[in-house]
């Protein structure tokens, strides 16, 4: 994959998801457990500890805005959904 958008412009953070070997390993038995998630929080902090160890401080901040933006997407998300019920 050598973008993160699809043709039509849409972000393809789907495709991205589904093709981690992490996801895939969760979701395998159709439930994902509290050990799973902390798991997976272990690698997401293991690797923005690598990343920032030879990240410019701009590619940090840059890092920094992308996760605040996409986590904002996230809840909102979860908000829009639980409206439509």
């Amino acid at each position: 994959m050598n973008t993160f958008f699809e043709e039509d412009g849409i972000l393809n953070i789907d495709d991205l998801v589904m093709a981690q070997p992490s996801f895939q390993k969760m979701i395998e038995d159709g439930v994902i457990t509290e050990k799973e998630l902390h798991e997976q929080s272990n690698r997401v902090i293991s690797s923005l500890k690598a990343f920032e160890a030879t990240a410019t401080e701009e590619q940090i901040d840059q890092v920094r805005e992308l996760l605040a933006e996409i986590s904002v997407l996230v809840a909102a998300r979860q908000i829009f959904e639980k409206q439509m019920k």
